[in-house]
């Protein structure tokens, strides 16, 4: 198992008002006056991330995750990312001055989500490189629901493990990766801390040239 508490994430924050401008009035309703004020708030939202990120490798499905091996045998990198409990506060907050308010705010915090994601898996990419190896697409367990919120493409265009599945698997993956080290914990099939999320990451071996 592989822990990284605090890890530096990229606040990105002209991508992220990027995308904030493409919700046409949107921001104005939220009651924002300049897009100053909005990269002022999306940079105060990224003070408050405490992420954490456990992973382990699997190898030849020596983790027996279902009877009906429906999670595929191959190798892969389980992982369980969240952005700590901090953040919460700041949308509960939104949620008091109102719905356009609290879509800002969700997509905010998916953003730094997503950046978070990406984060892990190319540490996993760059591990498997070393072996030879390549990664493929991650396939999401478990994602914390998206409401009115707007999710970027990572996020909302996402591979998704069955839904049965996913909830049979989830605490055993849980279990084998011990997420508790991050803090995360699971209650009624909803993880805590709330931004948080469970994926597995398969590798393959990289094909020779010449060879099919």
């Amino acid at each position: 198992m592989r822990k990284i508490k605090r890890f530096k994430i990229a606040p990105r924050q002209k991508e992220i008002l990027r995308k904030l401008l493409r919700g046409g009035g949107l921001l104005r309703q939220a009651g924002f006056t300049s897009e100053m004020e909005v990269t002022q708030y999306i940079l105060n939202a990224f003070t408050l991330l405490d992420p954490g990120v456990v992973y382990e490798f699997n190898q030849d499905a020596h983790w027996e995750l279902d009877d009906e091996s429906a999670v595929h045998k191959e190798m892969f990198t389980a992982c369980a990312v969240t952005l700590g409990n901090k953040i919460e506060p700041f949308l509960r907050e939104a949620q008091t001055h109102g719905e356009p308010r609290n879509i800002v705010a969700g997509s905010i915090i998916l953003e730094f989500l997503k950046n978070a994601i990406s984060f892990v898996t190319d540490l996993v990419r760059e591990q498997a490189q070393k072996e030879e190896y390549e990664t493929l697409d991650p396939q999401f367990v478990y994602l914390p629901p998206f409401g009115l919120y707007a999710p970027p493409k990572l996020l909302r265009e996402s591979v998704r493990l069955e839904k049965t599945l996913a909830e049979k698997i989830l605490p055993l993956i849980l279990e084998k990766i011990n997420a508790d080290k991050i803090e995360v914990t699971l209650a009624d099939g909803v993880l805590s801390p709330a931004y948080t999320t469970v994926l597995l990451v398969p590798w393959q071996k990289i094909r020779k040239k010449g060879k099919k």
